[in-house]
């Protein structure tokens, strides 16, 4: 009897560990659902680096479902550490854009991009809700990337930026993510979203007319290598350009917070880059607590949080009344763009549309 007793109250103390062991099996499946997929789907993975769609369909559910928020801060990461080079750093601070109006300039860059890598899902989103979308309406998401790429050109070839500059960025939109991601994320890259990420990057580059594109993945890495050892120095207008776009990303923090992030900013540098903006390099201590506290979110993401069933866009599918595209949601603050924007507006005023209309004086 007294057996029978114990063995009944064990099994009730045991059923709570046994659900928490069911549903840290139940997410971590889930959670690989979609790497296993395209292993078993794209068994050779030079398919990718060989097919644009299949290489946009995995690129969009690595940085719009799978890992949104590190693969967005690796993106304004590839575009913040050009900062470390002098050539860009001058430039910016000569026309003021950065120094002035960093939101502005933040939120056109992440919209023209997102308009450009962003056609796939919102198709894929908008067929969950609406699965009769007409072929005209699907076609206009891909003139809406070509029309970004015309006006990434167009403001481009304002500058005098060289080409050397030009690669050194591209080159960061592909080896910043697949840092991010390796280093920080809940799970590595396959080889497969590697190879997307390089896919999607090298066309956009080719389409942007950038000179000397190489044509493999650790081609790029010397470049990467080649550059910073060439083009990455200290200079006093690398961090003139870099503090107030630190200031614009730690706005969505609670201001308290803005030191620790001032702090942790060296943990997602390289040392030549510390070296370039006149920052201290992390302590030991500080690469210790923020690697645990990558380490937690790590764990927390891969067993308790399902994937995302859509994809995570700020891009909408439709255009409102006016003809003007209203972002799903706002990152920061003050809303740049709460009554929409056009594509060929995005950008420094000075180089908005001329009215075609002749006003009188």
């Amino acid at each position: 009897m007294f057996l029978e007793i114990l063995i009944f109250e064990n099994s009730w103390l045991a059923a709570p560990f046994f659900i928490l062991f069911c549903r840290l099996c139940y997410v971590r499946y889930y959670r690989y659902r979609f790497v296993k997929s395209i292993i078993e789907k794209y068994p050779d993975p030079n398919i990718v680096l060989e097919n644009h769609d299949v290489a946009m369909e995995i690129y969009s559910n690595i940085f719009r479902k799978e890992f949104p928020l590190f693969a967005r801060s690796s993106l304004e990461f590839a575009l913040f550490k050009p900062f470390s080079m002098p050539s860009v750093s001058k430039l910016l601070v000569s026309t003021r854009e950065f120094l002035d109006r960093c939101p502005r300039r933040a939120e056109d860059t992440e919209l023209i991009l997102s308009e450009i890598i962003d056609p796939y899902p919102r198709i894929q989103n908008e067929l969950r809700c609406n699965p009769h979308i007409t072929e005209k309406e699907i076609t206009k998401q891909y003139e809406r990337r070509e029309n970004a790429i015309n006006r990434l050109n167009e403001l481009h070839g304002k500058y005098p930026i060289s080409d050397e500059d030009y690669l050194y960025t591209l080159v960061l939109f592909v080896v910043e993510p697949i840092r991010w991601i390796n280093n920080w994320e809940w799970r590595k890259l396959d080889i497969r979203e590697i190879n997307a990420i390089f896919k999607v990057w090298h066309e956009i580059g080719t389409k942007m007319k950038i000179k000397n594109i190489p044509d493999t993945l650790n081609e790029w890495y010397e470049v990467q290598k080649e550059y910073v050892t060439k083009l990455v120095y200290y200079h006093p207008t690398n961090w003139r350009c870099a503090d107030p776009t630190i200031k614009h990303l730690g706005s969505r923090l609670p201001k308290f917070m803005l030191p620790v992030l001032y702090k942790v900013l060296p943990c997602l540098l390289e040392d030549s880059e510390c070296t370039a903006f006149g920052i201290q390099t992390a302590s030991a201590f500080m690469r210790l607590m923020f690697n645990m506290i990558i380490f937690v979110r790590a764990c927390l993401i891969r067993y308790f949080c399902l994937p995302r069933r859509i994809y995570d866009l700020r891009t909408p599918f439709y255009a409102n009344e006016k003809g003007r595209f209203v972002p799903h949601y706002f990152v920061y603050k003050p809303c740049i763009y709460s009554e929409g924007y056009k594509i060929e507006e995005l950008g420094p005023e000075k180089f908005m549309p001329k009215c075609p209309v002749m006003h009188a004086s």
